[in-house]
């Protein structure tokens, strides 16, 4: 009887040695900011909310899991502020069907899976991205640091939007596209996340 009440409060220990952390994404402290250029050279960007999101941390500070979800509906674009009109059939296209459909699926989910340290600060980050309705695998550098409590992960995204199915305005599907209309595969997202006990 002694013996196993032992063994029972050792793993208890043992356990809370070894629980996670988790920390909540700061929303309004997080940004995710998109650029998508056309083989002509021309580039839009813009931003997308974070709507939430956590990290799990392990005792020795290191992150071994997360979901960030980004509210799609909050689509914005920056560079065509001096033309509100174009500006606004702009973020409405990328709304739609033809791009991320956003009535349909007003939610990406991107969903940690490992992060491999590579140097001070900086880990390689593998992940399942989810965007309207379907799931491909992304890995990516990134960066992160943590003080007082308060995580902060930047790093560069390069998405092939065809993997999604987004395959409007490629020249890899749409032969007869003039150089002028034709939108890279890839588009950039720039993340800044912010996460806090």
């Amino acid at each position: 009887m002694m013996k196993s009440m032992i063994a029972a409060l050792v793993l208890l220990v043992g356990s809370s040695a070894f629980a996670a952390d988790v920390y909540k994404v700061d929303t309004k402290a997080s940004t995710v900011a998109w650029k998508a250029t056309k083989k002509a050279g021309s580039a839009h960007n813009g931003g997308i909310n974070v709507k939430d999101g956590s990290v799990t941390v392990d005792k020795k500070g290191a992150v071994t899991g997360g979901q960030i979800n980004i509210d799609m509906a909050t689509i914005s674009n920056e560079d065509l502020k001096s033309s509100p009109d174009y500006q606004k059939k702009l973020v409405d296209h990328l709304s739609n069907a033809d791009f991320f459909d956003v009535t349909k699926f007003p939610v990406s989910t991107f969903k940690i899976v490992s992060i491999t340290p590579k140097a001070k600060d900086e880990v390689t980050v593998k992940g399942e991205l989810t965007m309207i309705g379907k799931t491909n695998p992304i890995e990516f550098p990134a960066k992160i640091t943590t003080d007082k409590g308060v995580m902060t992960g930047e790093a560069t995204v390069k998405v092939d939007r065809t993997k999604w199915g987004l395959k409007y305005g490629s020249g890899n599907f749409f032969k007869e596209l003039t150089a002028d209309k034709i939108i890279s595969d890839e588009f950039e997202m720039t993340l800044k996340l912010v996460a806090k006990k």
